[in-house]
């Protein structure tokens, strides 16, 4: 059957994890607007009570809920509330994350353990609990927020990537899986957003000038209202990965890659859009291509390939990326803002 490409959210119920500040505060907000009743779950109970307001402001009523999505049982009480109080859902968003800088051998095993109990297992722990309801209604949507670190190998936050990376394989293996019986699922990868998931993020190994230094790039990131708005359309369509408008920082993946553009593992992580507007040519559909001559960034000696078929404005935004990355890459542990 497949899930249909224009769900109508007005008069939908929706449950919104993270929900009490940033990029899930502003998906719960724009759900409200398009007549989704919200349920803002947030480990704080205080502040989803305040986004519940918010959202009762600008659309129909909304309730604030408290639970700590890395705890199973919490959030199998949470289903139970939500089931004896409110209803069924059409709409699960994850977002509830937290954020990790530091090497490897800078963290302890519990660190490892809290940044996944949070960023995966919250995830795992609300798509195993919500999705077979969704599944056996018929009709419905998830959406797993991800982040384009996810895609980012950096040396300094092999927590935070390994999560994200994780959610959005994960992603894609339930948007196959459930696909078939009118569920869809999106994976949401948000660049450089500017939320107080950084205050409370951990750096460790860190005399804290790394962190002062993440705060202030954060702050200068885009407002997560534009992911949200993202969101909404990635519903409505049923994208399998959110096409972030907010900068050349929020990257795509899972497009088709052009002929003659150099493997994903050899790209820049941010081109991945960037190639990821042409179909491959077709086995005997004319002479192979021959891929720009590789460009070389001074500062952070970063090769890339500009793919062939990107003419005149987009090469040129190709090349804008690129360098935009090779100032990002600088290491300050930036790993923890995304959502």
């Amino acid at each position: 059957m497949g899930r249909r490409t224009d769900f109508e959210l007005a008069g939908t119920r929706a449950l919104v994890t993270g929900a009490g500040s940033g990029i899930g505060r502003a998906i719960a907000v724009e759900l409200a607007r398009k007549g989704t009743r919200v349920l803002a779950v947030d480990i704080h109970g205080d502040t989803a009570e305040k986004t519940a307001l918010a959202c009762s402001e600008v659309g129909p009523g909304a309730h604030g809920l408290a639970c700590d999505v890395a705890d199973l049982a919490a959030v199998h009480r949470l289903a139970d509330t939500v089931a004896g109080e409110h209803g069924p859902l059409d709409v699960l968003v994850n977002n509830a994350g937290v954020g990790m800088s530091g090497r490897l051998h800078d963290m302890t095993i519990d660190d490892w353990r809290w940044i996944r109990s949070v960023n995966l297992d919250g995830v795992v722990h609300c798509c195993h609990t919500f999705g077979p309801a969704l599944v056996e209604q018929g009709h419905g949507h998830v959406v797993n927020v991800a982040s384009a670190l996810g895609y980012t190998m950096r040396a300094t936050e092999p927590a935070y990537v390994s999560t994200k990376a994780a959610v959005l394989a994960l992603s894609q293996c339930l948007r196959a899986d459930w696909d078939e019986s009118g569920v869809g699922v999106t994976a949401v990868c948000p660049g450089l957003i500017n939320t107080p998931m950084v205050e409370a993020a951990r750096f460790v190994g860190d005399d804290g000038e790394m962190a002062g230094k993440a705060g202030r790039v954060f702050r200068r990131g885009h407002p997560p209202e534009l992911v949200a708005r993202d969101v909404i359309v990635a519903i409505r369509v049923n994208k399998a990965v959110a096409r972030s408008r907010v900068g050349g920082e929020a990257r795509v993946v899972g497009a088709p890659v052009p002929a003659g553009a150099a493997p994903a593992a050899h790209r820049p992580p941010s081109a991945v859009s960037a190639v990821a507007t042409r179909p491959p040519v077709a086995p005997g559909g004319g002479a192979r291509r021959r891929p720009h001559p590789a460009a070389r960034s001074r500062s952070r000696g970063l090769v890339a390939t500009a793919p062939h078929g990107l003419a005149g404005g987009g090469r040129d935004r190709f090349w804008r990326i690129v360098l935009w990355r090779s100032w990002l890459d600088r290491p300050f542990g930036t790993a923890t803002a995304s959502t």
